[in-house]
């Protein structure tokens, strides 16, 4: 009988470490279409909280991802965001995401209004 409980404590250690290492290790890089490192770019497991960001030479490395994660989420200010499946090494490519302004006017305490509905005078600043 003690041979028994014994053996069941060792089954079940043996089963709860395999689960707590059931993660893997992701690596890759991230750069633009016209092949420049992004330096500073969030990749994250989606679903989760794990993430990092991109080195200066736009790699990372996300360790202890679960096996059962499927997809990793990157994105940077002015870029699309893009999805791709997790592997060992991944290499993404994020596209430009510009989008033009029409015109914003900012008065006093960072409200913003258009131009036509100032009662007062306004001083312009061109981008040229």
């Amino acid at each position: 009988m003690r041979y028994l409980r014994i053996l069941c404590i060792c089954i079940i250690q043996l089963f709860l470490s395999a689960v707590a290492f059931a993660q893997t290790q992701v690596t890759g890089h991230v750069a633009d279409v016209r092949g420049e490192d992004i330096i500073g770019a969030n990749v994250t497991v989606k679903g989760t909280s794990n993430g990092t960001i991109t080195d200066i030479d736009g790699n990372f490395t996300l360790s202890s991802v679960p096996t059962s994660a499927k997809v990793l989420q990157v994105s940077y200010i002015g870029m699309q965001s893009q999805e791709v499946a997790i592997k060992p090494s991944v290499k993404v490519v994020l596209k430009s995401d510009a989008k033009a302004l029409d015109e914003v006017v900012v008065t006093a305490l960072g409200i913003s209004r258009e131009k036509k509905s100032l009662g007062y005078s306004v001083s312009e600043v061109k981008g040229d």
